[in-house]
């Protein structure tokens, strides 16, 4: 019970964010280009220095095992979310396969594992956003275009997650001592992730007509999202010999999480369905307050 009410209360200070960043918009006071250029601070600068600051810590070999796990059991996770959402949709409904398979890992699962284990359910959290970023500029970018020379390698190697997540395993194995200066830098900007990420949710929730939310279509693959994948993963996760229920908890928490922000600029980029992926990411955003906190009181119970 105590979990599900850390998750409750969680939820709710997201929902208030995310209220202040539907105020910003609907006031005039953040533009649609200002929206656009705090997703790109968040991306390039917010999420990164999360990722380096979890890496800063005693190294023990422990962790390193932890690590490991961290990054097979989110393996898992993509595995069996891109074959659910293939099986449901295929290549035919592209937004729907996209937003099935791909979880807010960043933006929402790194401030829930966050909040519910601290500064351990980023490290085990940063594997899952690695993993998110790899699959979404490679198959998700096939789903979009189905294209496979769409795919490009080079942007993979330059997107600021996957940087910031090899510079902070160089940083953990090397054992280099990091000065208090950029630590404390590094931690500060840290700081900014849960409210920059709610505000800019606020913003799409603001733009969006209410009446799109009542969109049958999107709730098809916004409940295969919130309910049935986590469930496939959680009994997947129930069934293996797995030793560290926390690894577990901090890999399920972020794979129970709603649709991926990033799919809005997958959709714009490669000419897809626009509105109708906002409407997917706002659609189950709202309703994973109801959805995570009951599967993460039902994972502390199995796990």
């Amino acid at each position: 019970m105590e979990l599900f009410l850390i998750l409750l209360k969680q939820i709710a200070i997201m929902a208030l964010l995310a209220a202040v960043g539907v105020y910003l918009s609907r006031a005039g006071f953040l533009s649609a280009q200002g929206a656009k250029d705090l997703g790109a601070i968040l991306l390039r600068v917010v999420i990164p220095c999360v990722i380096v600051k979890s890496y800063i810590t005693q190294f023990s070999r422990e962790r390193l095992v932890q690590l490991a796990l961290s990054a097979g059991l989110a393996l898992l996770g993509f595995v069996l979310a891109m074959a659910a959402a293939y099986l449901a949709y295929g290549k035919r409904r592209r937004i729907e396969n996209f937003a099935a398979a791909f979880c807010n890992a960043g933006f929402i699962g790194i401030p829930l594992a966050q909040a519910v284990i601290g500064e351990e359910g980023v490290f085990f959290v940063a594997a899952t956003v690695a993993l998110l970023n790899l699959f979404q500029w490679t198959y998700g970018v096939y789903i979009m275009t189905d294209r496979r020379d769409a795919i490009s390698l080079k942007a993979i190697a330059k997107n600021p997650v996957v940087i910031a997540i090899v510079l902070g395993v160089a940083l953990y194995l090397s054992r280099l001592p990091v000065p208090s200066i950029i630590s404390s830098t590094l931690g500060y900007i840290a700081g900014m992730n849960t409210p920059v990420a709610m505000i800019l949710i606020g913003t799409y929730l603001a733009k969006l007509p209410l009446s799109r939310l009542l969109d049958r279509r999107a709730y098809g693959c916004v409940l295969l999202r919130l309910i049935a994948i986590p469930a496939v993963l959680l009994l997947a996760l129930w069934a293996l010999p797995i030793s560290d229920s926390q690894v577990a908890m901090a890999v399920f928490l972020a794979a129970a999480t709603p649709v991926g922000a990033n799919i809005c600029v997958f959709a714009q980029q490669y000419d897809c369905d626009y509105e109708f992926s906002v409407v997917t990411v706002c659609l189950s955003t709202l309703l994973s307050a109801a959805t995570v906190p009951l599967l993460a009181y039902l994972a502390q119970m199995v796990l």
